[in-house]
């Protein structure tokens, strides 16, 4: 029995898998014979294997976090208003479900990546869009009113005003289509105007 219980203290201890649980384990003064032995033999198996019990984290599960959700999936991407499809886009959920990452292949230029986020200490959005040409932009913004809104936070094109707003928006038409446009504010009709728009139609057979 001592045997027996020495051995269970010394495989728990030799697992760093074990350390991390936050449950304490039970005591083996008041384990029954069986319970012990299923125990050694269980650590047995993790350790001469290489194994770990696994200690993933929950994940990001706060309703923010599902706010670009409806961007998730595999789609053909035209300008608005035509049939003609100038790029493929695959769009996954990362990281346990905290992180959005996207694919972005048009057919007549240099692809890119971007990932995006939700952050709970300053309740945004951030998003990093990166493409094959070596250019980066973060963006920020946040979810109202059905739209998400970010704003391009990269450099002032060359000639282009230093005050110069640009933002990029989502919206959910409906369970297969999504719209994407960016817009530029004009300082003297203080108002938006679109400079892009695209219209994400899914992939047939994709959903």
């Amino acid at each position: 029995m001592r045997f027996a219980l020495a051995l269970v203290c010394a495989l728990a201890f030799s697992s760093a898998a074990f350390a991390q649980q936050a449950a304490t384990p039970p005591d083996p003064d008041r384990m029954s014979r069986d319970a012990l032995e299923a125990e050694v033999r269980e650590s047995r198996a993790y350790l001469q294997n290489g194994g770990v019990r696994t200690a993933r984290p929950a994940g990001c599960t706060a309703p923010e976090h599902r706010q670009l959700d409806f961007w998730i999936g595999e789609w053909d991407v035209s300008p608005a208003g035509s049939s003609m499809v100038l790029a493929e886009s695959t769009i996954r959920a990362l990281d346990q479900r905290c992180s959005i990452f996207e694919e972005w292949r048009p057919f007549a230029s240099a692809g890119g990546h971007s990932l995006s986020s939700y952050d709970s200490s300053d309740g945004a959005w951030h998003q990093e869009w990166i493409d094959g040409n070596g250019s980066r932009t973060p963006f920020v913004g946040r979810f109202a009113d059905g739209v998400m809104r970010l704003d391009n936070l990269g450099p002032v094109p060359p000639g282009q005003p230093a005050n110069l707003r640009r933002r990029m928006n989502y919206q959910q038409i409906d369970a297969d289509t999504v719209r994407q446009w960016g817009e530029r504010f004009d300082e003297a009709t203080q108002s938006w105007v679109v400079t892009w728009d695209f219209t994400y139609r899914r992939r047939p057979g994709t959903r």
